[in-house]
């Protein structure tokens, strides 16, 4: 299994706006389920007090090596998902916190599973 793990963070302020836009990509997702090569994928929200910003992940999971990589293939060469992912992730870049996006991808050992 392999898991892409993106993290970032929201102004509180644009938290209605940000549930919004992840809301239709997940639909789209949905919708379009033979176009993502993905076993799941979830997001996550750190509960916090006192911060004016929401600690956000998401994490997308993947059967092995060869679906991330076709995934990632999608991701850059599917016309449609590229247009939908373009307009996304501009109208993204302006309600989350600037430079705060990392992605990482782990890689799990399944002989230290219980």
């Amino acid at each position: 299994m392999i898991c892409e793990i993106g993290k970032w963070q929201v102004p509180k302020k644009n938290s209605k706006k940000h549930l919004e836009m992840w809301t239709a990509w997940m639909d789209y997702m949905r919708t379009n389920r033979s176009k993502f090569h993905l076993a799941r994928s979830r997001l996550f929200m750190l509960e916090t007090k006192g911060s004016d910003v929401e600690d956000w992940r998401w994490i997308d999971e993947y059967e092995d090596r060869k679906a991330y990589d076709k995934m990632e293939k999608a991701m850059q060469t599917d016309a449609e998902i590229v247009k939908v992912k373009a307009k996304f992730m501009k109208d993204w870049d302006s309600i989350h916190v600037p430079n705060s996006f990392k992605t990482e991808v782990w890689i799990e050992r399944p002989e230290l599973g219980v």
